[in-house]
């Protein structure tokens, strides 16, 4: 997090006239579908080809929208990847539609929807369908969301400032988690903790209070997976040098499919049959 915070304001020191640019900025592609063929398109060149099946996007009822997330992958039946559905909730979408493309690309491509019918076309032993890794698959799909700034018809500059400040934001978030279910933080203890990074608006923080008083534990799969990913990613680096391929990593991560992050690492790069 620290890390993310001091990224972020040597971007905004360099560039200052960045942050203003981005209070008022719109992306060119806004219509749901528009979003994912575009995202699906530019997937190609960094990730695995993605692989050929449909998808629908549908909006939840009106009467749902008050108690659904922002949208969500509705993952496929085992026998049945060919037809895969991602619901939007309008209450969010319309309101914010700059937050759709990396919304989409979290539900879509190359987040769930792509993860999920990409391990499932190595045809890998039925036994891996019966586990849920919580932290590798919402892992992937907020790396994949945080990856999608970088292929959204932005300049690269804009890119690192909301990837920056996405990560911020989460992880900002699983430490209120961390604070609330295992410290027992009260309402007071989260304002003084966000008061420290410039968050001092009390209903502000008591939405949040409530938001992760119901799921306790939910944001530290999306948070510390991403950063499990983040890891996994410099260790390759670091290891091949110069011989380092972004998508031969995406690649042997997505083979090796849903696991612990000790077992990602460990069979990472040899498994050419879904992890077996």
């Amino acid at each position: 997090l620290e890390n993310f915070l001091f990224e972020l304001q040597m971007k905004i020191i360099e560039n200052p006239s960045l942050y203003y640019e981005l209070t008022e900025y719109e992306y060119p592609v806004t219509e749901p579908e528009e979003i994912t063929e575009d995202l699906k398109s530019k997937t190609g060149e960094y990730f695995p080809e993605p692989p050929k099946v449909n998808y629908r996007i549908k909006r939840v009822h009106p009467s749902m929208e008050e108690h659904l997330s922002p949208a969500f992958y509705l993952t496929t039946p085992v026998d049945d990847l060919e037809n895969n559905v991602i619901y939007i909730n309008g209450k969010y979408v319309d309101n914010g539609q700059n937050e759709l493309y990396p919304t989409l690309a979290h539900e879509g491509y190359p987040g769930h929807l792509y993860q999920n019918v990409y391990y499932a076309g190595t045809d890998p032993d039925p036994v891996r369908s019966m586990f849920s890794i919580g932290g590798y698959i919402e892992g992937w799909a907020t790396y994949a969301e945080m990856c999608s700034y970088y292929l959204a018809p932005i300049t690269k500059e804009q890119a690192v400032i909301l990837q920056k400040n996405s990560s911020i934001i989460l992880g900002l978030y699983t430490l209120a988690d961390i604070g609330i279910h295992y410290e027992g933080w009260s309402r007071t203890d989260l304002l003084a903790f966000f008061s420290n990074y410039g968050i001092q608006d009390v209903n502000t923080v008591n939405r949040v209070y409530d938001l992760i008083l119901g799921s306790p534990g939910n944001y530290a799969k999306y948070y510390i997976g991403y950063v499990e990913f983040l890891e996994l990613k410099k260790k390759a680096a670091a290891e091949k040098g110069t011989d380092f391929s972004q998508k031969q990593f995406h690649e042997d991560v997505l083979k090796t499919g849903p696991a612990p992050f000790k077992l990602v690492e460990k069979y990472m790069g040899k498994c050419e049959d879904g992890g077996e």
